[in-house]
């Protein structure tokens, strides 16, 4: 017959558990505390410390005197922006007013040309000149034609990109490539002259997209859009919103929310074109 088992103590299995509640500090810190009460000083500091309060508030200074330090560039760049800013736009405003005395000369060279072809006879050159003037953007012009205003969507975005649009864009933004698809457009449907918020567009005109604007003639344009073309005015709105501008212009406005109002009229006007830079041409010395 064996002999009765001894009965078990439950909380045998929990002596980690029952050494933590019975001794909750370290046996080193508890015999640094004993020490420091032999020697009858404190058994902690704890946060009362004068040098823990003294290193707080260095830290806090340090810390303040640090972001002071960081706003400072901010308003060092905010100033130089706003410098910027200022001498652009003046240089901008010298630029209009050499603009417009190099147009006003360019006139009086026209009409001093016309009359001297004329005193010898050659009313045929002088019209040729006129011609190719027109043609070449070197004089402002006047005639029947459209006015095609282009804007953007209601609350578009405003850091899009100027990437070929997809299906998937949504931003509501006039592109630098819109604009080429609706220009050309217009000029396959009879266009003979135009001008995108004033600047004329020639055969070196550039239509590009940098930042938020639509750059023409390396001028920035803001929307609304205005395009005006000189040329038969009803035939060319027809011709434009058969043709593929017109067709690619009604699937922004359908797709994407851009808004588009065209009307013709009996007399537009567009302004002459900047002033093309001669960078190889040299005047030729004739023999007599």
């Amino acid at each position: 017959m064996s002999a009765p088992s001894t009965a078990r103590d439950p909380a045998a299995s929990m002596s980690l558990i029952t050494e933590l509640m019975t001794h909750p500090l370290d046996p080193a810190y508890e015999a640094a505390a004993a020490r420091r009460e032999r020697e009858d000083r404190p058994r902690s500091t704890g946060l009362r410390s004068p040098m823990l309060l003294i290193v707080c508030l260095l830290v806090g200074v340090g810390l303040a005197t640090s972001a002071l330090t960081l706003r400072l560039p901010l308003g060092l760049a905010k100033k130089q922006h706003d410098q910027l800013v200022s001498s652009v736009q003046a240089r901008q405003d010298t630029i209009d007013s050499d603009t417009s005395a190099i147009n006003e000369l360019q006139r009086q060279i026209t009409a001093y040309q016309n009359q001297a072809l004329k005193h010898v006879h050659r009313s045929d050159q002088s019209t040729q000149l006129s011609r190719l003037a027109v043609l070449t953007g070197a004089v402002a012009v006047k005639g029947p034609g459209l006015n095609l205003s282009i804007d953007d969507a209601k609350g578009a975005d405003t850091d899009a990109q100027g990437n070929p649009r997809t299906d998937s864009s949504s931003d509501g933004r006039v592109t630098s490539s819109d604009m080429q698809i609706i220009v050309n457009g217009l000029w396959q449907s009879g266009a003979e002259a135009m001008a995108i918020n004033g600047q004329r567009l020639t055969a070196e005109t550039a239509i590009r997209f940098a930042g938020e604007a639509i750059l023409v003639n390396f001028r920035p344009l803001s929307p609304p859009y205005t395009i005006t073309a000189v040329g038969a005015g009803n035939e060319m709105e027809r011709k434009f919103k058969a043709g593929t501008g017109g067709v690619y212009l009604g699937g922004l406005v359908g797709s994407y929310g851009i808004r588009s109002t065209m009307s013709t009229s009996k007399s537009v006007n567009v302004p002459a074109g900047p002033a093309p830079l001669l960078a190889y041409a040299k005047v030729s010395k004739e023999k007599k």
